[in-house]
């Protein structure tokens, strides 16, 4: 058993005990192919949340600043978590992300680039389609439906998962990427609205 194992089995009976967690879709989840999980960010806990409660390991990017500290870096990085520099395109990390894919892994997501506080959902940057096209897999849109109160409960829906299939091989630019990954966030939204209350 591994630190990711280890921190999820200890994770999942401390976060059940301030919230119910309920997840819808783990049906929807292709278990043996490259895998895009795209979701909403709000709070501190969703990369946890995604990395215990999916059927599939995940990989996170995080902030390189998090890693300066060699004792903190080895644990992210035995918890699948790999530094982005987040101030310019990162080249390394987009290497990385894709070695991730093309090796059948899947890779953690929020289309929107950063945290949203606010009810209403940011714009999609141009990631999430990016690495699904050129990492050759699909996509699950995942809706965190949470106000983070304490004794609240915490729904994850796993949506369907779509294929950017017919733009392989396509010359896109940033804005093209950007409306593909918006298609993927207007899922994400839907799905709060639907099963918010």
């Amino acid at each position: 058993m591994g630190l990711y194992e280890v921190c999820t089995g200890i994770f999942i009976p401390i976060i059940s005990i301030f919230y119910k967690i309920e997840v819808v879709g783990k049906e929807n989840v292709p278990v043996d192919e490259p895998l895009i999980f795209a979701s909403n960010h709000k709070n501190n806990l969703d990369p946890m949340l995604i990395g215990s409660f999916m059927p599939r390991k995940v990989s996170y990017m995080a902030k390189k600043e998090l890693f300066k500290n060699k004792i903190v870096g080895y644990f992210l990085k035995n918890i699948n978590v790999f530094p982005v520099d987040r101030s310019k395109t990162d080249i390394s990390t987009i290497k990385t992300a894709l070695k991730i894919l093309k090796s059948n892994g899947a890779l953690g997501i929020f289309p929107e680039g950063t945290r949203i506080k606010q009810e209403n959902l940011g714009k999609a940057k141009a990631g999430t389609s990016m690495l699904s096209i050129r990492g050759k897999a699909r996509v699950c849109p995942v809706s965190i439906i949470a106000t983070y109160k304490l004794f609240s409960k915490i729904t994850i829906y796993i949506d369907k998962p779509i294929s950017f299939e017919s733009y392989y091989g396509e010359k896109l630019n940033s804005k093209d990427y950007e409306n593909l990954s918006q298609q993927v966030l207007d899922i994400i939204s839907k799905n709060i609205s639907k099963y918010s209350g």
